[in-house]
C-alpha cells in the first residue's frame, strides 16, 4: 500500500515539473491555454490514475493473502454434501483489530452461538411478477427454523394477487400499501412497523435474490466473537454484514449480463474484501445484508433513492461498522438491457452523490470515524463523479491537443501513454482477479472485455446523474430496475479458492475424498506444489527486473541534424557543409537588425517537433572586442520567403568575438505540429550591441556557422513492468488447456 501510494504521487510530481518548465519558456497566448487545458485533462489522468494504483493493490493484496491465509480450505473447514455445498456453522479467520472477518477464506476455530436469534426478513416489492414466487419459495424451504418474512408490496400488475396466496401463512406477512410514497425506503419502514418485536437481526433481500437454504447462518456468525472460553459473545461495533451480491442467474443471457457479471466479481471479491482487509469504511448495498433489528429501529429508514448508502453513512456517525464477506453470497439477475442498465446506474450515481453533499461535513468533522475510514469517504466522494471529470479530461484533451496543438512539457512522451495504458488495464485486471478468486468457470472471464467496455458507454448518463444529485436541492424520482426471472446457469455456493490453490498447492478437492472433520480434528496443512511456488517466484522476479530496468533506463537521442548559413543575397538553410573560402557576412548593427535564413526544401510530410529537442547556435565572428545580444527563433512558414512564420523555439542569447563558440541550448515550450510543405526559418535579430562592428561570418569552410539540433527520445519505460502480465500467460494457458472444466 505504501508503494502504491508512492506511485500515485508520480504522475502528479511530472505534472508539477511540466507546468514548471512551461512557466520558465514564457508562453502565451493560444500556446498558453493549450498547455492550461492539457494540465486540466493530465490533472483528472492522475485521479484516474489514483483509482486504479488502489484497484492494483487491492488485487495483488487479495490474490496474496488467499493463497497465505485460505489454505486449508476442502481438508475440514466445512462439511459438505455431495453438491459441495457446506452444512454446519461457519468457520472463519479473525483480523486482530476486530474490525471484521478475513474476507478470501474461513480458517481455524470452530464459533457456537448457542442459539437462534430471531431474523426477520424484509422485502419491498413493486410489479416483481416474474420473480416474488421464486423469492418466496426459497425463503420457505430455509433451514434455519426462527424467523420471519415481511413483504411490503406496492405493485400494480399480478404481483400482488401471487401474493395474496402467502397471506395467512406461517412465518409470513404480507402487506400491500396503495402508494409508492418514499419508494424503497418508505416500503422498508413500513415493514419494520409489521416486524416482531424479539426479532434480532433483519435480513433485507431484493425481490430478484434466491436465497440458499442456509443463507441466514453464513450471516450470523460476523455478529459474534470468540471470548475465549469457547463460546461466543456479540460484537456490538458491527451493525450489519454486507453479502456478495452475486449476479449470476442470467449471466449466460447476453453479452451484457456476462459483462455485468465480471464487473460484481471485481467489486465483491477484490475491492470490498480489500476494504474488509485493512478496516476502511464499508457500505451497504441493498439488494442482500443483515442489520441488528435494534440499531435499525433507533435509526429508522431514510427515503433516498439510495436509502443503503444513506443509512451506510448514518451508521458509521453513530460509531457502528460494516463487515463484509463474500461467503454469504446471494444469487441474483444480472440486468438484461443496456437502457435499463443505464436508468439503474443513473439512480446511483444521483443519490450517492446526493447523500456525499449532504452528509459530506459531518463525516469528515465526526470523530467517531478513523482516518482511513474517512480517506475511504473520500474515495467515494468522486466515486460517480469520475463520469463527470471524464467527460471534461477527455474535451480538455481533444482542445489542447488537435486543436492548439499543445503538449505539457515532457508529459506526452514520458508519462502519457503509461498512464493511459495504466488507467485502461486496472478495472479489467480487477474483475479478471474477482473471477479467478471466484473459481468462475472459463467462459465467464469472457464478460471482462464487455464490462470495460460498458464503463466506457456508461459515462454521460453516469456523468449527467451525478451532476444532478450534487447540485439538486431534492432527488428525483425512482425507476425500478424491471427483472425478466430468466435463469441460464445452474448456482452452488462459492468454491472457495479452489481453483487457484489447486494449482499452487495439494488439496482434497474431491468430496468424496473429504474425512468428515469435527471440531476437535486437526487436518494437517496440504503439502506446498512446489513447481507452481516457483512460477511464482519467476514470475515476481521478472516483474521485478523489468521495473528495476525501466527505472535506470537512459534517455535515448536521436541523431542530430545540423542546417548550415548560406547566401550573400539570397539566405538559406541546407546540411551541406560549406566549400568556399571567402565568408558571407551580416554586420550585427544597429539595434534591430536582422536576417532570416530558411530551408530550400518544403517538408514531405507533416512532422512533430517535441518540446525535448534541443537546439544550438555555433558561430563565428569577427570584430572588437566585447559583445552583442540577438533572439534566436526558430520558425516554419507555408513559403520560402518565411511570412507569416510560427513560432517553433526562442532565446535571448549573447554572442561574442571568437572562432566555433556555440550558445547555449533552447528548446520549444511544448510539442509543435508542423504541417507538410513547410520551411523552415532561422532568424538572429540584435536586440543591443556592447561590441563595435560585430561580424557574424558564415559560408565559408573556415567560418561554417549552423544551427544544430537534437532530438531526444522518451521511451515510457516505467509502463515495461506491465509486459510482465505476458509472463502468466504460459502457465494460465497451460492451466486451462490441461484441466477439465
Amino acid at each position: 500500500m505504501i508503494l502504491g501510494g508512492a506511485a500515485g504521487l508520480l504522475p502528479l510530481v511530472a505534472l508539477a515539473q511540466g507546468l514548471a518548465e512551461a512557466a520558465s519558456h514564457g508562453v502565451t497566448g493560444t500556446q498558453a491555454a493549450g498547455i492550461a487545458l492539457a494540465a486540466i485533462a493530465l490533472l483528472l489522468g492522475w485521479l484516474f490514475f489514483l483509482y486504479s494504483v488502489r484497484y492494483y493493490v487491492a488485487t495483488l493484496a487479495m490474490l496474496v493473502s488467499s493463497l497465505v491465509l485460505a489454505d486449508v480450505d476442502g481438508a475440514g473447514d466445512h462439511r459438505e454434501n455431495g453438491n459441495g455445498h457446506p452444512h454446519g456453522r461457519m468457520r472463519f479467520l479473525r483480523r486482530g483489530n476486530g474490525n471484521g472477518v478475513h474476507a478470501n477464506g474461513e480458517g481455524n476455530g470452530h464459533l457456537d452461538i448457542g442459539y437462534e436469534p430471531f431474523v426477520s426478513i424484509h422485502i419491498a416489492t413493486f410489479n416483481e411478477k416474474r420473480v416474488i414466487a421464486r423469492l418466496l419459495d426459497g425463503c420457505a424451504a430455509l433451514e434455519y427454523t426462527n424467523y420471519e418474512v415481511v413483504v411490503v408490496d406496492d405493485s400494480t400488475d399480478e404481483t400482488a394477487a401471487i401474493l395474496e396466496a402467502w397471506r395467512g401463512r406461517p412465518k409470513f406477512k404480507v402487506i400491500h400499501r396503495p402508494n409508492r410514497d418514499g419508494f424503497k425506503g418508505g416500503a422498508l419502514a413500513v415493514g419494520l412497523l409489521h416486524t416482531d418485536p424479539t426479532a434480532e437481526f433483519v435480513i433485507v433481500w431484493d425481490a430478484d435474490v434466491v436465497p440458499f437454504p442456509d443463507s441466514i447462518q453464513t450471516f450470523l456468525p460476523h455478529f459474534f466473537k470468540a471470548n475465549g472460553g469457547g463460546s461466543a459473545e456479540p460484537r456490538p461495533d458491527v451493525a450489519a454484514v454486507q453479502s456478495y451480491q452475486w449476479h449470476v442467474l442470467n449471466r449466460s443471457e447476453s453479452w451484457l449480463t456476462e459483462a455485468v457479471r465480471a464487473e460484481y466479481a471485481g467489486s465483491y471479491m477484490v475491492e470490498r474484501p480489500f476494504q474488509e482487509f485493512v478496516g476502511s469504511l464499508k457500505m451497504i448495498a441493498g439488494t442482500a445484508y443483515m442489520i441488528r433489528a435494534e440499531i435499525l429501529r433507533e435509526l429508522g429508514w431514510g427515503r433516498s433513492l439510495t436509502e443503503d448508502w444513506e443509512l451506510t453513512l448514518r451508521l458509521h456517525l453513530r460509531g457502528y461498522k460494516v463487515v463484509y464477506t463474500p461467503y454469504a453470497e446471494s444469487p441474483a439477475e444480472c440486468v438484461g438491457t443496456f437502457g435499463r442498465l443505464a436508468r439503474q446506474r443513473m439512480r446511483w450515481a444521483e443519490g450517492h452523490t446526493h447523500n456525499v453533499r449532504r452528509w459530506f461535513g459531518e463525516i469528515l468533522r465526526s470523530r467517531r470515524l478513523s482516518r482511513l475510514e474517512k480517506v475511504e469517504f473520500l474515495y467515494y466522494t468522486t466515486y460517480y463523479l469520475q463520469a463527470a471529470f471524464f467527460v471534461v479530461g477527455t474535451a480538455a484533451w481533444l482542445i489542447a491537443e488537435i486543436g492548439l496543438g499543445s503538449h505539457l512539457p515532457g508529459w506526452t512522451s514520458a508519462f502519457g501513454w503509461a498512464l493511459l495504458i495504466s488507467n485502461l488495464l486496472a478495472l479489467p485486471l480487477m474483475n479478471f482477479g474477482g473471477l479467478l478468486l471466484e473459481g468462475a468457470p472459463p467462459r465467464d472471464f469472457v464478460g471482462v472485455v464487455g464490462a470495460l467496455a460498458t464503463s466506457y458507454l456508461l459515462v454521460p448518463f453516469q456523468a449527467y446523474a451525478a451532476l444532478k444529485g450534487l447540485f439538486e436541492k431534492e432527488e428525483g424520482p425512482w425507476y425500478r430496475t424491471p427483472k425478466t426471472g430468466r435463469v441460464t446457469d445452474p448456482i452452488q455456493h462459492l468454491r472457495r479458492l479452489r481453483w487457484l490453490r489447486r494449482w499452487l498447492g495439494r488439496t482434497l478437492d474431491s468430496p468424496r475424498s473429504r474425512p468428515t472433520v469435527h471440531a476437535a480434528t486437526r487436518v494437517p496443512r496440504p503439502r506446498a506444489n512446489r513447481r507452481g511456488w516457483v512460477v511464482v517466484a519467476a514470475m515476481l522476479g521478472a516483474l521485478a527486473a523489468l521495473a528495476f530496468g525501466a527505472w535506470h533506463a537512459p534517455t535515448a537521442q536521436a541523431a542530430g541534424s545540423t542546417l548550415y548559413l548560406h547566401g550573400t543575397t539570397t539566405f538559406t538553410l541546407d546540411a551541406t557543409s560549406p566549400g568556399g573560402l571567402v565568408p558571407a557576412t551580416f554586420l550585427m548593427a544597429p539595434v534591430g537588425a536582422s536576417r532570416t535564413w530558411a530551408t530550400t526544401a518544403s517538408t514531405s510530410a507533416s512532422q512533430t517537433i517535441f518540446a525535448s529537442a534541443s537546439f544550438a547556435f555555433q558561430y563565428w565572428t569577427t570584430g572588437i572586442a566585447g559583445s552583442t545580444d540577438v533572439n534566436l527563433t526558430i520558425a516554419y512558414s507555408a513559403s520560402s520567403n518565411c511570412a507569416a512564420a510560427t513560432t517553433v523555439a526562442q532565446a535571448s542569447r549573447t554572442l561574442t568575438v571568437g572562432s566555433g563558440l556555440t550558445t547555449a541550448s533552447f528548446s520549444p515550450a511544448a510539442d509543435v505540429s508542423v504541417p507538410a510543405g513547410s520551411f523552415f526559418c532561422f532568424t538572429v535579430a540584435v536586440t543591443s550591441i556592447g561590441a563595435l562592428n560585430l561580424t557574424l561570418d558564415s559560408d565559408a569552410s573556415s567560418t561554417p556557422s549552423n544551427l544544430a539540433s537534437t532530438q531526444t527520445i522518451f521511451i515510457p519505460e516505467l509502463a515495461l513492468p506491465l509486459a510482465g502480465l505476458a509472463v502468466l500467460l504460459p502457465a494460465v494457458t497451460r492451466r486451462w488447456r490441461s484441466r477439465r472444466w
